[in-house]
């Protein structure tokens, strides 16, 4: 069996590390102190002027969205390196989700007067922002197109293997320690806690998936696909 690891582990080799990198040159000051946020604390709320920008350098956040009816959308977790609010700034000045840390989270924060300043004289800022926009638009395009073609058990099983970083091994079973709540993860599959539950017991009868408590889960590599 693999030891069960951390999510804020693997998020510190994440793609936006050197977007991390440009950030700490060009903002030396701002870099020199962090801001924290205590477990499901909000860093911005929906609907809220853009004031700041945010890097994310320690904890796992999720970007979420609740529609007129108040149900709540999570977007996924935002790795270390991620920087937030910057697409809400060129689109608006308004935030359109909310942020929420999900554990014991550190931000770097940059006034939108700096950032944009820097950004109208880095081109070095620029590259790597769109190159994280890429990578967050094949996310969305993947979560989307999970929705609208798989049931409720195999968009479970397909959010829980991507929690886990999608490790290729053959023939272990891996288990993953997460901040997440059962609600967080329904939000997650774009589905309600109670039709998480059945999608739960469906996954652990197949014996491809289970929660062995609260905060850890355990999958199957080998049945990966074996869930329908």
């Amino acid at each position: 069996m693999v030891e069960a690891r951390s999510l804020n582990s693997r998020a510190r080799t994440s793609p936006g590390d050197a977007l991390a990198d440009v950030i700490q040159r060009l903002f030396p000051q701002e870099c020199a102190a962090t801001t924290h946020q205590r477990p499901r604390s909000y860093v911005f709320h929906q609907g809220s002027p853009v004031d700041v920008v945010h890097l994310v350098v320690r904890g796992t956040l999720v970007l979420e969205r609740i529609d007129e009816e108040g149900r709540t959308v999570m977007f996924g977790t935002q790795p270390v390196g991620t920087l937030l609010g910057w697409q809400d700034l060129l689109d608006g000045h308004v935030h359109r989700s909310s942020c929420q840390s999900i554990c014991a989270s550190d931000l770097i924060t940059i006034p939108t007067e700096r950032f944009e300043s820097a950004l109208r004289e880095s081109e070095d800022l620029l590259l790597k922002l769109m190159q994280q926009a890429a990578i967050q638009t094949n996310y969305y395009e993947e979560h989307i197109f999970r929705l609208s073609t798989l049931d409720v058990p195999e968009r479970l099983y397909r959010t829980l293997w991507t929690l886990a970083g999608s490790p290729e091994l053959e023939g272990e079973v891996i288990e993953v320690e997460t901040p997440l709540m059962k609600r967080d993860i329904a939000a997650l599959v774009g589905t309600s806690p109670e039709s998480l539950s059945r999608g739960l017991q469906r996954l652990s009868r197949l014996k491809v998936a289970e929660f062995t408590d609260k905060n850890t889960f355990r999958l199957l590599p080998n049945n990966k696909m074996d869930i329908k």
